[in-house]
């Protein structure tokens, strides 16, 4: 007699208490005020320099510009729709015009409302992922994820209102969501489009394709997924390329010459062997951040890209191995190990600017254990070093040097831990 199988994931009971509507409610009220208070009382945090930066891009492409050709941009196409929307919603009632309309602090009311948007907007995708992966479990089960990730977004609130990598992180969690909704083609339409606001969402796209190849065996899947992705970067890419080559690859050499950047593994290296006197060092303020200026700041940028790139083909090289035909995964094994190549990119590059920790934000829903807690830990850490520590940290001060020293630590465990998700633990499904 062959014995009964059980299902993957067993049905949970529902949960005394109120319903997902209403926890959903309370996180986004929470969210809400956080705005608010960006946009009443803008004298408790301090502002940055950014939105300003997005406020004259968007006038100039609204006065008739054209970006890269007439003025040079640091950011991907798309990131520039980001920075346009603000205007775009209010064109047809004459745009941001008038006196009111043309202060910066005005846009910026309006930026703050489109990031919370997408903040929003990536809560509740992440909400009906997880119903997704888990059809048997009560929706009720997966608030106390979520509440996770309002907490960390009240936590990194000073760099996910006033920057547009929000943007970023939720068309990738929308390409990893259609992959499990078995739309391959438009999964890989959002992974172009955050790549070409972003750049990072890229390193989603092999795991994306291995997954659909190896893993499901669905070749056309596959190249649907890529083939989505290289329209959408063409689209976006092209009409710049052509009207303007010199400008448009302009912003790639940009970041390709930037240095380290203080708050990255490197800075705090170089800051150390300052404080051994192995050699002096100072800040610097390079491509618009503090880096550090030391005799050995070009080894380690050297350094730094070899070892992102190297480290995230390990991941893939792993990655084929696992995805076998007929292996057993994790049901979010794909989401767990991008987290993993998105950490591995963040902490091995040269630069590590606070708001690249917007972008595991979108994870927290489908982390269990003490990944949510230790990334709320280092959310909050990066908020110390700047803006509240600025002045020592131009200084190469000890104290600033030390939060980020522990910061990234911290990140080094997730990424442990993350590692040990996808390549070592055996599957054991959760909700």
């Amino acid at each position: 007699m062959q014995p009964t199988l059980k299902p993957a994931v067993q049905p949970v009971k529902p949960q005394a208490g109120w319903p997902p509507q209403t926890h959903l409610g309370i996180y986004i009220g929470l969210l809400f005020l956080l705005m608010m208070l960006f946009n009443l009382g803008t004298s408790v945090l301090p502002a940055t320099e950014d939105v300003t930066y997005y406020y004259e891009y968007s006038r100039k492409i609204m006065s008739g510009l054209m970006p890269y050709r007439d003025f040079g941009v640091e950011y991907p196409p798309i990131a520039l729709l980001f920075f346009l929307l603000p205007w775009l919603v209010l064109y047809p009632a004459g745009g941001l015009r008038g006196e009111f309309f043309e202060s910066r602090d005005a846009y910026a009311v309006l930026f703050h409302i489109e990031c919370f948007a997408l903040q929003v907007a990536v809560l509740l995708l992440a909400y009906r992922l997880l119903c997704k992966l888990y059809p048997a479990a009560a929706p009720v089960s997966f608030m106390s994820r979520l509440i996770w990730y309002t907490l960390g977004s009240v936590a990194i609130s000073l760099y996910l209102l006033q920057r547009f990598d929000i943007g970023a992180a939720f068309l990738l969690l929308l390409g990893l969501y259609w992959i499990y909704d078995n739309k391959p083609g438009w999964a890989g339409i959002a992974l172009g489009l955050g790549t070409a606001a972003k750049l990072y969402p890229a390193v989603a796209l092999p795991l994306v394709l291995l997954y659909l190849w190896r893993y499901r065996s669905e070749g056309k899947a596959a190249l649907r997924c890529l083939a989505g992705f290289a329209g959408a970067g063409l689209l976006t890419a092209l009409p710049f390329l052509l009207i303007s080559p010199d400008g448009f690859l302009a912003f790639l050499k940009y970041h390709s010459e930037r240095g380290i950047q203080i708050e990255s593994f490197y800075g705090v290296i170089a800051a150390a062997g300052h404080y051994l006197n192995f050699y002096p060092a100072s800040s610097t303020v390079d491509h618009v951040s503090i880096g550090v200026a030391s005799p050995i700041s070009g080894l380690l940028a050297t350094f730094a890209t070899l070892l992102t790139v190297g480290g995230l083909l390990v991941i893939y090289w792993l990655a084929f191995r696992k995805l076998k035909p007929g292996a057993i995964l994790h049901t979010d094994w794909l989401i767990q190990a991008t987290a993993l190549a998105v950490i591995w990119f963040i902490l091995a590059n040269k630069v590590f600017s606070p708001q690249y920790m917007v972008w595991l934000l979108a994870f927290v829903p489908f982390w269990t254990g003490r990944k949510q807690i230790i990334l709320l830990l280092a959310l909050i850490l990066s908020f110390v070093p700047f803006p509240l520590l600025a002045a020592e940290l131009f200084q190469l001060d000890y104290k600033p040097m030390a939060v980020l020293f522990i910061r990234n630590s911290l990140l080094v465990v997730i990424l442990f831990q993350l590692w040990q998700v996808s390549f070592r633990q055996r599957p054991k499904e959760e909700c």
